[in-house]
């Protein structure tokens, strides 16, 4: 480590993360994180970095992820949507904000948007294709002992980490109560961050009903994502 290195300050963004859709390891509950690093590491194995994020980029329900600064206090992860049919039974994300200061911290990031949607899922009726509302959580696990398991399982030079998105498809109560907050944390404004902290709080409640107790979400969609 050079002199200077001590005062260096740790990037204000995560840079540009490509993800690779695992839903097929996933049965909604575990990741078959065997079969997972099985299959990256053959991959890895024959292929260059490029080589790799291109294959990554080819596959079915690829995503690109990249974190912008928002303002003096948040950040904007801007992400894609995924290809094929199984992006066409999501709903449509785009973006979140997020505190920066998550960054420095030994902690996960997530991020919040309620958005229009087309589409909703019941595990008992199916889906349905109707215009509703959908709360989307979108949370990346950046803590440190995540970050040291897959830089020992895999050979990638830079971070891996996971990224799942959770849809909760809302009732009308539920919008009710969230609904203060639809254009709050879409709207960068500097009553973002406040914004941001005032939905955890709303967010548990939602959670403590009945009805999320027993079905918390809607859809689901993990990835494994590579730093580039």
């Amino acid at each position: 480590m050079g002199l200077f290195d001590i005062f260096k300050e740790k990037s204000p963004t995560f840079g540009t993360l490509h993800g690779m859709d695992i839903r097929e390891w996933n049965d909604g509950y575990k990741n078959n994180e065997k079969a997972v690093i099985k299959f990256v590491k053959k991959k890895l194995d024959s292929m260059s970095s490029e080589e790799f994020l291109s294959f990554l980029k080819k596959r079915e329900s690829y995503r690109k992820f990249v974190d912008h600064e928002a303002n003096e206090t948040m950040n904007k992860i801007t992400v894609t949507e995924p290809k094929g049919l199984p992006g066409g039974l999501l709903t449509k994300l785009g973006f979140v904000f997020y505190p920066r200061k998550a960054l420095t911290l030994d902690m996960n990031i997530n991020g919040f948007r309620v958005v229009d949607t087309e589409v909703t899922y019941e595990k008992k009726d199916g889906f349905k294709f109707e215009k509703s509302k959908t709360l989307i959580i979108l949370s990346l696990d950046r803590k440190q002992k995540y970050l040291d398991f897959w830089k020992k399982k895999l050979s990638w030079d830079k971070a891996v980490h996971y990224i799942g998105f959770q849809f909760v498809d809302l009732d009308e109560d539920e919008y009710k109560l969230l609904k203060p907050f639809e254009n709050k944390l879409r709207t960068k404004s500097p009553k973002l961050h406040d914004a941001w902290s005032k939905f955890i709080d709303v967010y548990d409640v939602l959670f403590d009903t009945p009805k999320r107790k027993k079905y918390p979400i809607n859809r689901f969609q993990t990835y494994l994502v590579f730093e580039e």
